[in-house]
């Protein structure tokens, strides 16, 4: 019985303190996303090869190449959504958690503030205007500290849901964010939009110089379309160009950004510790102590923010660059 129960315990820490990695998985398994995408990705494959199996010239292989690319394509977008829906539900718990205690302190001070108003307005030094102000910020509060609630409990199903079990999420604050990330020449490299711009040329050749004896209409026919090709093609390499430019430097901004955040944090947690200091011997009141803890939540729900953008986009790179990215989520997260 003794050797039962110490199993029992041992699965639930496990499952109750999964590493990052642990927890991909079991969402995985239970992501519509995830799962559509790999059997869309796997019926392509078979796809491809009956195509490459099939094809009789140079031009058929193309066209499935083609085919192929563009279901790579589509398999990386849906990996990155998958990616973006698991950090927004994985982090949205620890985000939400921390609004319910800033709407709960924020409660608190508008009862004192309340409470301090109904005194005044009894003396005569405050007006029904000042009192009423005081009972709809009181309410407004209320609602506030409801809707955060709510919004918890969603949260929290929703990770039941993406996980299929309950798992404590892990704060991400404190994640590793020195990591590579792929240049612009190998994102470009890589990239599926100009290879499939690419075998759009290609075939276009192809089609141009495979004419026989042909008329000077069919002939213009198919150097326009040759010509549109090539504008294609140099059109993809700039815009490619240009977003992963633009998404690298948001990264990077990102990396700075979470770093003066976590030093935001720090101030408040120490300006939070002096408050509580002066509270205990009576020198703040009870309002300035909720206020500062208030100010510490709202840094560290802010650096939570920063930490997801930030998680998100660098998938989004690995993913465009064929990188491991669950080797990234475990150098990034330590575990």
């Amino acid at each position: 019985m003794r050797k039962l129960l110490a199993v029992v315990l041992i699965c639930f820490v496990i499952f109750v303190y999964a590493g990052i990695v642990d927890v991909v998985e079991l969402a995985k398994q239970n992501s519509v996303t995830y799962l559509k995408a790999v059997l869309n990705f796997d019926q392509a494959k078979n796809d491809y090869d009956k195509a490459m199996i099939e094809a009789k010239n140079k031009r058929q292989q193309l066209v499935a190449q083609k085919s192929w690319l563009s279901a790579q394509q589509t398999y990386n977008q849906s990996m990155k959504s998958f990616y973006g829906e698991f950090f927004d539900t994985y982090i949205g718990v620890l985000e939400n958690t921390l609004q319910l205690q800033i709407a709960q302190n924020k409660l608190q001070i508008a009862e004192i503030d309340f409470k301090q108003t109904q005194e005044l307005y009894k003396t005569g030094a405050a007006t029904l205007q000042d009192l009423q102000s005081a009972s709809s910020t009181r309410l407004e509060s209320q609602a506030s500290l409801d809707e955060a609630k709510l919004n918890l409990d969603q949260s929290k199903e929703d990770l039941l849901i993406l996980l299929g079990k309950e798992v404590q999420p892990l704060d991400p604050s404190a994640i590793k964010i020195d990591v590579r990330v792929p240049s612009i020449s190998e994102l470009l490299e890589k990239s599926l939009a100009i290879q499939i711009s690419q075998i759009d040329v290609q075939v276009a050749q192809m089609d141009y110089e495979s004419l026989v004896n042909p008329s000077q209409y069919t002939k213009e026919k198919y150097e326009r379309t040759l010509k549109i090709a090539q504008n294609a093609l140099k059109d993809t390499q700039n815009s490619t160009k240009k977003s992963y430019q633009s998404l690298l430097l948001t990264t990077e901004n990102l990396k700075k950004t979470i770093q003066a955040q976590r030093e935001t944090v720090s101030v408040a947690k120490a300006q939070l510790d002096s408050a509580e200091n002066n509270y205990k011997v009576g020198v703040a009141s009870e309002k300035d102590l909720l206020s500062a803890r208030n100010t510490y939540l709202t840094a560290q729900k802010a650096l939570l923010g920063y930490v997801r953008s930030f998680l998100k986009n660098l998938c989004s790179l690995y993913i465009d660059a064929a990188w491991d990215y669950q080797q990234l989520l475990t150098e990034v997260f330590g575990g």
